[in-house]
């Protein structure tokens, strides 16, 4: 889908680009087939695309389809969802909800399977709130890839005792492998955004011991949170504020001993592996 076909939709449909969604239309065949290509999206999977827009890629997924592909779409924006519903490529195995996927229930948009693979060119001012939701609610899904702005690549890989270290690197870490495919510019956008793009793929990790085996929940999501809450203050005064509502007495000191970490540690300092045994020891 060029920016001439991109136009001509538009036009034709009496649609716009709507600021308030961050909306900005893939309009660049080569980019929409390699990152179709770093999905690894499979003929026959189950796939999610969120916030789909005019269908870019949409399209180009489903043309790989060998027409047992599952594919469902969310559209925030009505005009997008009625749009994508009457075009010819949307078949018996593609669905579109209507609605602002950050406010829907899993039960509302998953259905009567998780999905394999999921996909999205992600507004910029909705990123950290939709990869959260996704590593939580999807994250049975063997690979995410995302379109994301490149500045923010830095809060997604960050690594311990960095300024950007934070709650959405912790999941993305424990969640696999995040790899930055490849950088895309203003101009193969309509309309053009100001800063750069790129695309990065999260691979789900693969456990061979079934003990090791760790699903991210909306609890260790928020446990997770609650150690960052104070970044100045240590991990011990974060989750004693937390505990205080949530469930009081934890022996939160003994569990920071037992992982071997000072008890003036903050959660800054911890890895996801760390995150993951404390959550376990108070938690679980």
């Amino acid at each position: 889908m060029n920016k001439d076909r991109v136009l001509e939709i538009l036009k034709s449909n009496d649609l716009q680009a709507q600021s308030k969604f961050g909306q900005n239309f893939l309009c660049n065949d080569n980019i929409t087939n390699r990152i179709v290509d770093v999905s690894d999206i499979r003929p026959d999977s189950r796939v999610l695309e969120i916030g789909p827009g005019i269908g870019a890629l949409t399209e180009a997924i489903l043309s790989r389809s060998n027409g047992d592909m599952q594919y469902t779409a969310v559209e925030i924006d009505r005009g997008l969802a009625e749009f994508l519903e009457n075009d010819s490529f949307i078949g018996l195995h593609a669905f579109i909800e209507c609605a602002d996927f950050t406010k829907m229930k899993r039960e509302d948009y998953v259905g009567l399977y998780d999905f394999d693979f999921v996909v999205s060119n992600i507004p910029y001012y909705v990123m950290t709130p939709i990869i959260k939701k996704l590593l939580i609610e999807c994250n049975s899904a063997e690979k995410m890839t995302f379109m994301v702005e490149q500045d923010a690549i830095d809060r997604i890989i960050a690594k311990p005792k960095t300024k950007q270290y934070g709650p959405l690197a912790v999941l993305c870490e424990v969640y696999g492998t995040v790899n930055k495919e490849f950088s895309v510019s203003p101009d193969c956008f309509y309309p053009m955004p100001h800063t750069m793009s790129a695309v990065i793929t999260l691979t789900k990790k693969i456990f061979l011991n079934e003990d090791e085996n760790f699903e991210i929940t909306l609890e260790f999501a928020r446990f997770v949170e609650a150690c960052f809450s104070m970044r100045r203050k240590t991990l011990y005064n974060c989750l004693g504020s937390y505990f205080k509502i949530v469930s009081p007495n934890m022996p939160i000191l003994s569990a920071i001993d037992k992982l071997g970490l000072s008890s003036k540690v903050r959660a800054e300092d911890l890895s996801a592996q760390n995150f993951i045994e404390l959550y376990r020891l108070l938690l679980l």
